[in-house]
């Protein structure tokens, strides 16, 4: 019973720092995505759409700025349980796309195919944070932080709406719920092998960049 306690108080405190910065920089998004649908009209008063945006802004500031979220979940997440914590989560995303590609349904498109390879990017760049932390390359490690946490929403995003997809098909209700996860795994999952580059190889370059820019 301890051991499980443990088990979902870490769990609870490796996702914290993702939910919050990925669903507050969404927010973000879609609401400058209102204004732009909107046009001119979107940008001025009378429609309301400016204030969405003004009011989604403050949202990736408060509670803990998300860059300080991705330090938090890069620094003190990761390490938890000397990094078992993440690598079974890992394990339980990757069951996931197999029960898809079991499933092999034509309305799930290439679903398994492009989350077998975010999940892949996502354990890459694990792998990479937690090695570079133990070798005392904490520079490096935190050069990454931003880019893997949006990489690590972006595969949660994928798993669990097809993990909800999975439910509503054994149930006969998962047209909707298929189309959804199908949309998410072959338009926005796209973006993790990017991200797990940057994870990876973009410490030099910010440090270069830094040395320009001071």
């Amino acid at each position: 019973e301890g051991d499980q306690a443990t088990h979902w108080v870490e769990r609870a405190a490796l996702l914290t720092p993702i939910a919050k910065s990925f669903a507050t920089d969404c927010g973000v998004d879609v609401a400058s995505l209102g204004i732009q649908v909107h046009g001119g009209m979107g940008y001025i008063e009378e429609t309301g759409a400016a204030r969405y945006l003004r009011d989604a802004r403050i949202a990736p500031i408060y509670e803990g700025t998300n860059g300080i979220q991705a330090i938090d979940l890069v620094l003190r997440k990761l390490p938890l349980s000397q990094g078992a914590q993440v690598r079974t989560f890992i394990g339980e995303l990757r069951d996931i796309a197999q029960r898809v590609e079991s499933l092999n349904a034509p309305g799930f498109g290439s679903t398994a195919e492009r989350l077998n390879a975010s999940i892949d990017d996502l354990q890459a760049s694990t792998d990479w944070l937690l090695e570079a932390q133990a070798a005392g390359r904490v520079a490096q490690a935190l050069a990454g932080a931003t880019p893997y946490q949006r990489l690590f929403g972006l595969v949660l995003t994928g798993a669990y709406l097809a993990k909800g997809a999975l439910v509503a098909s054994e149930d006969g209700s998962g047209d909707k719920r298929v189309s959804l996860c199908r949309f998410a795994a072959e338009n926005m999952l796209s973006e993790t092998a990017a991200l797990k580059d940057r994870v990876i190889g973009g410490a030099e370059s910010l440090e270069a960049a830094r040395i320009v820019l001071a």
